[in-house]
């Protein structure tokens, strides 16, 4: 076997190897999608507190009902 034969063969990974290259991408996923439903929970705590306490809630469901109520009559 000459040494430019051994440089012209690609190397092969075992079956492990390449399974555990893809548990290591897989597990980094599955972190970054925990992180960004984490930041989602939290936006939406903070949008919810803020309109309990300015009664956005409320106010827009009187909207809607004076203009459904105007509608119909």
């Amino acid at each position: 076997m000459s040494p430019l034969s051994a440089i012209s063969r690609p190397r092969r990974l075992s079956p492990d190897r390449r399974l555990g290259r893809r548990a290591t991408e897989a597990g980094q996923a599955t972190a970054e999608y925990a992180l960004v439903l984490l930041g989602v929970a939290l936006i939406a705590v903070l949008v919810l507190d803020w309109a309990r306490n300015t009664n956005m809630v409320s106010r827009l469901l009187n909207a809607v009902f004076r203009s459904i109520s105007k509608l119909i009559t």
